[in-house]
């Protein structure tokens, strides 16, 4: 109990949180369930009293007439508070479940939020992985912390009152009862931290049997397991990482069980002595068959008040852990700051001008003093092999990650200047990563635009020669492309989903195109029309893009060569074929690879 009075600043403080959460996703709801919990314990002393009233009616007995008139007033009270519970109950019942529901809805969204404005950087760290999940574990459990807030004050409202009665009658029954009960509240929130500690320890081991179950389950996976016949090991190794977890986890509760049972005999032995001791007053004349009734309910509300305000108090101080868990995910600080304030719709030139760059969490320089410039109506290709830094420069050129030196320039100004929406919105970008999502076609297009026009839609989809897709769809642009969540869905090849996520690239409105790799998937008759289709979209635009077929550069007015994070030439296809250096030198292993075959 010291250790609560003395955290009493960090529970008001993670009170107050909740029931500002509270309050901001229903005003009404909170009033109806903080004005119900008050009235509730009320309304059992009241019980109480009126049924001491009935049983000193009928052990007097007396005059009939007045005797029945009483007792049918007393039954008419009694009724009137029975029905009055019954409705509150059920309006408390229907106020939580809908107030719960407005609650997790905010709290989701609060996290969303949370993990859509983090830096990528943070997305390939496991740390933050192991901070979001058992943020949005914590999240979860807010409602059920914002329940015992409410639960205290309806707690506090219940103890005040019968302890007040039962000090009136003898000053030893209330005092009894709170030191009994005291133990036993104690070690219940103790064990209850210490098994939110061991939470947040195994939370590795449970994304880990997360990520194993979701393997088994996914049909992205499916083939290979079947293939290495690996779901026997799959359920080896969760059946192994589920019993190191289980095995703590019970060793924990089987002690909390054992000892805060033994600890709850006290206060119900307390029960018993109050309930012995009013009986021989009985007796003795000196307390009516009322009084027995009274304060033997009384004590029992008593104990149920005070280990429930206790324990629901030591809960939510114990439980401000979970909203500081929350809030830790803010001390991830993010590095790409959003406080430019120049606004951009058009980008005539693209400058890099020294720039290096490691990735955050490791020691090898991906990009190294890198200069280049791109103007308006350009066409540039970065090839290279893999690991040279080409798709870097694309993250770094729409502010995914910054760069640790050097400056990166559109229309001469440091894009730092630029608002990061607008600077983002003037390019469409094909990612290497490329995804599509599970809805329909159209909402797969309007994610990137959603002012587009379906006109615009099928014209995307046929300029990525993604024809067999629009044949395939029997629904149109309401067809989803998966059956994940629609039977009459259609599965796409990995050649038909890279078309999807091309038509979209060149579906948004934009001023510079990015391509990182955008033919990887293609046969060699769609790459050649794609190619072919590509010379005639971009006319007039600025494209960058990245391959490693050496073949596609037709399509580029200059040719960026990546060797080991540096730019170690730049020129026009003949130009770098005549200088014979490493562009002469990949371009000849392809063609190599070509004549061989002839």
């Amino acid at each position: 109990m010291k250790k609560f009075i003395t955290g009493l600043p960090s529970f008001c403080a993670t009170a107050k949180w909740c029931l500002a959460l509270s309050w901001n996703a229903s005003k009404f709801y909170t009033l109806v369930r903080i004005i119900l919990d008050v009235i509730t314990p009320l309304l059992a002393i009241a019980l109480a009293f009126l049924g001491k009233r009935v049983l000193d009616l009928l052990a007097a007995g007396g005059e009939a007439t007045y005797t029945r008139r009483s007792l049918l007033l007393l039954f008419a009270g009694l009724a009137g508070i029975a029905l009055f519970r019954v409705l509150s109950q059920r309006i408390t019942q229907y106020s939580q479940t809908m107030h719960d529901e407005l609650i997790n809805r905010d709290i989701s969204l609060s996290m969303m939020d949370r993990s859509l404005s983090a830096d990528l950087e943070y997305f390939d760290d496991p740390a933050y992985y192991d901070r979001l999940q058992s943020a949005n574990q914590d999240a979860s459990a807010v409602s059920y912390i914002l329940w015992n807030v409410i639960s205290c004050i309806s707690a506090t409202v219940s103890f005040v009152g019968a302890f007040f009665v039962l000090f009136q009658a003898n000053p030893l029954y209330g005092l009894l009862m709170v030191v009994a009960a005291i133990p036993s509240s104690i070690a219940s929130a103790r064990y209850t931290k210490l098994l939110y500690m061991l939470t947040l320890d195994q939370i590795n081991e449970q994304r880990q049997l997360s990520y194993i179950q979701h393997l088994t389950c996914e049909k992205a996976y499916a083939q290979d397991i079947r293939l290495f016949n690996a779901g026997t090991q799959f359920k080896k190794r969760y059946r192994l990482i589920w019993q190191c977890h289980f095995t703590k986890r019970r060793n924990v509760t089987r002690r909390r069980s054992v000892l805060t049972g033994l600890l709850q005999i006290l206060p119900e032995a307390i029960v018993v002595f109050i309930g012995i001791d009013i009986a021989f007053n009985v007796l003795n004349g000196t307390n009516t068959v009322g009084d027995y009734a009274l304060f033997t309910g009384l004590a029992g509300q008593l104990w149920s008040s005070l280990y429930m305000f206790s324990n629901s108090a030591l809960y939510v101080y114990d439980n401000k852990l979970k909203i500081e868990n929350i809030k830790k995910l803010d001390g991830f600080v993010n590095k790409v700051s959003d406080k430019g304030t120049k606004s951009l719709s058009q980008i005539h030139s693209i400058s890099f001008e020294n720039i290096s760059f490691t990735y955050p969490g490791t020691c090898t320089s991906v990009l190294g003093n890198v200069s280049f410039v791109i103007n308006k109506k350009e066409k540039v290709v970065l090839v290279g092999i893999n690991g040279s830094g080409k798709s870097t420069i694309i993250k770094l050129l729409l502010r995914m990650y910054e760069p640790n030196e050097g400056v990166i320039k559109i229309n001469g100004r440091d894009i730092k200047e630029y608002q990061l929406t607008e600077l983002r919105g003037c390019f469409s970008v094909y990612f290497q990563e490329m995804h599509n999502y599970n809805f329909n076609l159209r909402e797969n297009f309007t994610i990137a635009d959603e002012n587009g026009e379906d006109a615009g839609i099928l014209s995307s989809l046929k300029a990525a020669h993604a024809n067999d897709i629009i044949e395939k769809a029997t629904q149109g642009l309401d067809t989803h492309i998966s059956r994940q969540f629609d039977s009459a869905g259609i599965e796409l090849s990995g050649g038909q989903h890279q078309k999807l996520a091309l038509a979209r690239a060149l579906y948004r409105k934009h001023t510079v195109l990015i391509l990182d790799e955008p033919s990887s998937n293609l046969d060699p008759q769609a790459e050649h029309e794609i190619f072919n289709t590509l010379k005639l979209f971009t006319n007039n635009k600025m494209v960058l893009f990245t391959s490693h077929r050496l073949s596609n550069v037709a399509l580029a007015d200059r040719i960026l060569v990546m060797e080991k994070g540096r730019l170690v030439e730049d020129g026009t296809h003949a130009a770098l074929l005549e200088n014979k250096h490493r562009y002469a030198e990949l371009f000849q292993y392809q063609f190599d690879k070509y004549s061989k075959m002839t």
